[in-house]
């Protein structure tokens, strides 16, 4: 298996985690879903902790799709692969967390665990942003 196939399908293993957290959350929201009201904050935490980690796995699956496309010698494809992970597993943890321990939205952090969460899982969950910025800069670079 060469290179590029082998990162290939360490990504895709890694889209599949996500997903898999995601979808575990299903059962915690289909619980909310059954005792508590759609206005709750049980059921609000539990729908995002399904959905967080249903669409960053598919998200990065899909960069495992494109994977070929790259070229993974560049340092902003590499950049890029690193970042979109990290985002993709905070994205899938802090919400886990969220529904877990605190049981609320955590905007304005007023604890010590919400601060954790905040600034440990959910500002590092916009990473993916800067992925897909090097990969549009790599994609771009490669297709000129």
């Amino acid at each position: 298996m060469n290179s590029t196939r082998n990162t290939q399908a360490r990504i895709a293993m890694h889209g599949c985690i996500v997903l898999l957290l995601g979808l575990l959350g299903g059962i915690g929201f289909s619980y909310a879903a059954a005792v508590a009201d759609t206005s709750s904050q049980l059921y609000g935490v539990w729908k995002f902790v399904h959905m967080e980690g249903i669409i960053n796995g598919i998200v990065v699956l899909a960069v495992a799709g494109i994977w070929p496309c790259l070229d993974e010698q560049q340092s902003s494809v590499r950049i890029g692969k690193w970042t979109l992970l990290l985002g993709a597993y905070c994205n899938a943890i802090g919400p886990w967390i969220t529904a877990l321990f605190i049981g609320h939205r955590v905007i304005q952090p007023q604890t010590a665990l919400e601060s954790f969460v905040v600034y440990g899982f959910y500002i590092p969950g916009t990473l993916p942003l800067v992925s897909f910025a090097l990969f549009v800069w790599a994609l771009s670079r490669r297709a000129s």
